[in-house]
Order: structure tokens, then C-alpha cells, then sequence
């Protein structure tokens, strides 16, 4: 099972929504994870209380960095600048996605950014532990919400907000982190940004058509 959800930070509280699909050809190990897009309607309150600073593995750096890349060359197709890594934000998404993966419940979105950054979460679940899981998919499991998001009416939308944050002028900077459950079978991945997107009214000049 793949879960992903997207938050604007600048709206009010919000409901999780969870729609089914399934993944086939494209999944590693060919397995048959079925996947589910949650866009968030409210979030419920969950502090964030650990302010640890957790220690990166090489494995860590390259799933970073993998995650980087592929944002940029699908920034670049957006006409927009590329995003850089930020330590501190690497940071706190990695403490998120440990808090997530000790929780192993519903993605809920972290409430301490205090409209400073954007939030992107997804997990899998597989039934034996996840060694290969790609920042590449994960990333375009996000943008490939493109399909749903209209130019002509360039609002915030449950079912584009992965898509707009990734793409969103304005960002900067991003983080990410990862952290496993159930004894490897399960991963989540936290990606922030900097400044937010999904910003009320400005969508149409922060989501630009893919013409670059």
C-alpha cells in the first residue's frame, strides 16, 4: 500500500479524504501494492515534540539527493528554479518521518511549522521488508497529479497538491527524510519546503504550464 498526502500550511484545520488505485507494472519487485493519494481537507493537531538531531546514513544522503534531482528537472520543466537542499529542514523531515514511522498509523501532516514550510507525505507497505524504494518514485507519484490539475482554474485542489507544492515558484529550499516500520515492511517519506506553496490566490503565477 502506497499512501501520499499533500498540505497547504496556510489553511485551517482538515479531514483526511483516501481514494484507492493500483499499481502494477511499475512497482518494485513487482509487487501489487495498491496505491492510495490522501489529500487533506483539515489536519488534526499532532505536535511534533522530538528535537533531536538525527544522524544521516550514506543511504539517507542518496535518497536526499535522488529526491533533489528529480524535483529540479521536473521544476525545470515548469520554468521554474531548482530547489536546494536545506540541513536544517533535512533535519526536521527526517525527525517527522521517524515520528510517523513509530506512530505506523494515518499520514498526518506535522503542526509546527507555523506557515514557515510545505509538507508532502507518502508511505508504502509491502510484505517483506523495502530495500529499493526509488526518491524518483515517490517524487513523480506526486507531480503525476499534473493530470488532474487545470490551468484554466488555478486554485488549490485535494486531489493536484503534491503536484503544485513540487512545482510551486516560490519554494526554495526542501528536505527530506524517510524512516521504516513493521520491521522494514514499511517506509514514509517526509519532503518540506521553503518558503510554502499552495498558497490561496496565487496559484497562477506559482503553478506555470510545463512549456521549458
Amino acid at each position: 500500500m502506497i499512501v501520499s498526502c499533500a498540505k497547504n500550511i496556510n489553511w485551517s484545520i482538515r479531514d483526511i479524504n483516501t481514494n484507492h488505485v493500483e499499481d502494477n507494472a511499475e512497482l518494485l519487485n513487482h509487487n501489487k501494492d495498491s496505491v492510495e493519494q490522501s489529500s487533506i481537507h483539515h489536519v488534526a493537531h499532532l505536535s511534533l515534540t522530538r528535537k533531536e538531531i538525527s544522524r544521516f546514513t550514506p543511504a539517507h544522503r542518496t535518497f536526499q539527493n535522488d529526491a533533489l534531482k528529480i524535483h529540479n528537472i521536473l521544476r525545470a520543466r515548469h520554468c521554474v528554479s531548482p530547489l536546494v537542499l536545506d540541513e536544517e529542514m533535512n533535519i526536521r523531515a527526517q525527525i517527522y518521518a521517524e515520528h510517523l514511522a513509530e506512530k505506523d498509523g494515518k499520514l498526518i501532516h506535522s503542526t509546527d511549522r507555523n506557515d514557515r514550510f510545505g509538507e508532502n507525505l507518502y508511505a508504502i507497505t509491502r510484505k517483506t521488508p523495502i530495500t529499493n524504494l526509488a526518491a524518483e518514485k515517490v517524487v513523480r507519484t506526486w507531480y503525476d497529479e499534473i493530470q488532474f490539475y487545470d490551468y484554466n482554474k488555478p486554485v488549490y485542489n485535494a486531489s493536484t497538491g503534491h503536484f503544485t507544492q513540487i512545482v510551486w515558484r516560490e519554494s526554495k529550499i526542501l528536505g527530506v527524510g524517510y524512516a521504516s516500520a513493521r520491521k522494514g515492511a514499511k517506509m514514509f517519506v517526509v519532503a518540506q519546503y521553503g518558503p510554502a506553496g499552495n498558497h490561496r490566490f496565487k496559484f497562477s503565477t506559482n503553478v506555470l504550464k510545463p512549456e521549458c
